[in-house]
């Protein structure tokens, strides 16, 4: 991991730790419709009383032990406890390990997307199989790089977004991960745009 990486991460964390908190505040005042900031409308939050009862999917079993530790921490704030009995984790019919996936967001500059590379491993709980941020000034030692990665036409339209100042994201992630993925590219990180590549047959199975 480079320094860059590690400090975007950083502030990653003290980020979402500061939105989620403000989300919590605005649940335990009753205010139950509004979507948690990382796992979004498939979370339900109902308030019985005292009693704060979750229910819906999750994509991970990860995601729903930290969603119950983050109610947990609220017990005494106006709730005496957390009922997770509803709280699902949504069955995935695809296996692992077959293709490979690789998708290209736009930001405005490096910064804010080692900021988005750093958001998306954090909340995806995903760690993509391969991953650069490319800037008009590195594309001449990147590209044979990605003309084994992007498709030609791809490869040049690349070219001409580096040209108009954008930094591209490429990170490739196994097909069952990229739909999570590009859901916090394109609705939390707030990319310019985000492309998907066509799936190809991961490594291991070529």
């Amino acid at each position: 991991m480079t320094p860059e990486i590690a400090q975007a991460q950083t502030a990653v964390t003290e980020a979402a730790d500061t939105v989620v908190d403000a989300w919590w505040s605005s649940i335990l005042a009753g205010d139950v419709d509004e979507p948690h900031p990382v796992y979004g409308p498939a979370l339900k939050v109902h308030l019985d009383g005292s009693r704060l009862r979750l229910s819906g999917e999750l994509e991970s079993a990860e995601d729903r032990k930290e969603l119950i530790r983050q109610a947990r921490e609220r017990v005494g704030r106006g709730i005496d406890r957390v009922d997770a009995s509803d709280l699902r984790i949504a069955r995935r019919d695809e296996k692992p390990g077959i293709l490979d996936q690789t998708l290209i967001s736009a930001f405005p500059n490096r910064q804010a997307a080692e900021f988005a590379q750093a958001f998306v491993i954090k909340h995806s709980r995903t760690e993509p199989k391969q991953h650069e941020i490319v800037v008009q000034e590195t594309l001449a030692e990147e590209e044979e790089r990605l003309r084994g990665r992007l498709p030609a036409d791809l490869l040049a339209k690349a070219r001409k977004w580096l040209e108009a100042g954008q930094a591209l994201l490429i990170l490739t992630v196994d097909e069952t991960a990229a739909h999570r993925v590009r859901e916090l590219l394109e609705e939390d990180t707030r990319s310019q745009w985000t492309i998907a590549v066509p799936p190809t047959l991961s490594e291991s199975r070529r």
